[in-house]
């Protein structure tokens, strides 16, 4: 399964998805930085893939509706880019994404809400 991750996620998160296996489009690297919202949003349907981002807005489902896809909210707080990454692998080694299509993941430091 394909992943996008949002700006604001560590930059660690990219290079360890890509490290284990993932195939991942970081939107830090493409060009024009500071894609918005919407645009990150419709490039995970057109990609059919996840999204993990920092980002609340996209806790909104009215504005960005997850039928379509699955989006991984790491929940604010202070967190180290270590921590970002031990969430986010320890997540996808112990989940099948492909059961939580059409869900809304949000990651806190020692727990996880699925809705």
């Amino acid at each position: 399964m394909r992943i996008v991750i949002d700006e604001n996620v560590s930059y660690g998160v990219v290079k360890r998805l890509r490290m284990i296996g993932y195939d991942v489009i970081s939107i830090s690297e493409m060009p024009g930085r500071g894609m918005p919202d919407d645009d990150v949003y419709a490039l995970t349907l057109q990609e059919q893939a996840v999204l993990i981002t920092r980002d609340y807005h996209f806790t909104n489902p009215i504005r960005f509706p997850v039928e379509k896809n699955i989006i991984i909210y790491i929940r604010h707080g202070n967190l180290r880019s270590e921590e970002e990454i031990r969430m986010v692998e320890n997540f996808l080694r112990t989940h099948d994404l492909e059961v939580f299509q059409g869900k809304l993941i949000t990651l806190y430091r020692d727990s996880v809400r699925i809705r």
